[in-house]
């Protein structure tokens, strides 16, 4: 147990010492996979989040439990990807690159620029050849378990129907209204009493014929204020109780009253409304069968994974 906890820390520590100053890291290996090998690093990669949220939660030995559990997890996750690696590179799955460079896109486009996405893949001890490589390997594997795993998979009509009677609330859109707000907002330099007034005299504006976008702009610090107080669709419970209960009950073009919550006081004005209505099938048919197939893939990759793991060649270092 010592040993196990003595390795738990140091990993900790070597992780967060990384993460603050960029450090390089020991990229030793932990274990093998047949003829895959997983480092130190890959591990410390996806356990940062958790070190990172642990430790500001536990402390002492329950620190200590939560790290070595999480660690286990990420452990055990890694080795099933190691596996189905392998069986991806035995059936010469094939990724192009093309495939890779989209993929390097799609990561590009949450930053500034590609440049920037080095950096911050620097600061992880990374290179742009790494997460190539990292991305060839996912595709690799994803493609393996779809075209090998998901190829005897099949989804018939009754079991679409089945699911869309079992799952019809599922396929409900509700009761949506599309309306414009006003707040007052009560501040050390407007007073609740003043507030009240200012919520009033902006309803009298209204309701002898101003224009609610013209006087939102004016008055209101609610959402959308600057576009004349557009909140768009919500449905039946997004709003405040005290809100939802009086605009579900108005009709297209009319206006509250000022309502008081805690926020402030509020008027609406509903554009539109859009009645609760259920999907049909054919609506949905296409869904239905993405989730039933998703479900089936997921246990035919767990009985594989089963299967592997009796045959294959595990070992810690």
């Amino acid at each position: 147990m010592r040993r196990m906890v003595s390795f738990v820390l140091t990993a900790f520590i070597l992780c967060c010492a990384w993460h603050r100053a960029g450090a390089d890291v020991i990229d030793k290996i932990v274990a093998v996979v047949n003829n895959e090998i997983i480092t130190q690093r890959e591990v410390d990669e996806v356990l940062m989040p958790a070190y990172e949220q642990y430790r500001t939660v536990y402390s002492g030995q329950e620190l200590i439990k939560k790290l070595e559990e999480a660690r286990q997890e990420v452990m055990e996750r890694v080795i099933e990807e190691k596996l189905i690696l392998g069986e991806a590179k035995k059936a010469n799955v094939e990724v192009t690159e093309p495939e890779i460079e989209a993929k390097i896109k799609e990561m590009v486009g949450r930053f500034d620029s590609r440049k920037e996405m080095e950096k911050a893949l620097l600061k992880q001890n990374l290179t742009l050849k790494d997460l190539r490589a990292r991305y060839k390997e996912q595709i690799m594997s994803r493609k393996y378990v779809f075209q090998y795993v998901g190829a005897s998979i099949t989804v018939t009509p009754k079991e679409i129907q089945e699911y869309y009677d079992a799952h019809k609330k599922e396929f409900e859109i509700p009761e949506q209204i599309k309306m414009r707000n006003i707040l007052i907002k009560p501040s050390p330099d407007l007073p609740p009493e003043r507030a009240a007034e200012a919520a009033n005299d902006a309803l009298k504006r209204l309701r002898e014929g101003e224009d609610f976008g013209q006087v939102a702009a004016a008055v209101s610090s609610g959402p959308g204020a600057s576009e004349g107080g557009v909140m768009g669709y919500v449905k039946r419970g997004d709003l405040m109780p005290e809100i939802d209960k009086v605009v579900f009950a108005m009709k297209v073009g009319e206006l509250s009253d000022v309502i008081q919550t805690p926020a402030g006081y509020h008027i609406f004005k509903i554009e539109e409304k859009g009645e609760s209505r259920q999907l049909e099938l054919s609506d949905v048919r296409k869904d239905i069968d993405n989730i039933i197939f998703s479900d089936k893939i997921r246990v035919k990759l767990k009985e594989l994974l089963i299967e592997l793991k009796k045959r294959a060649y595990i070992a810690f270092k």
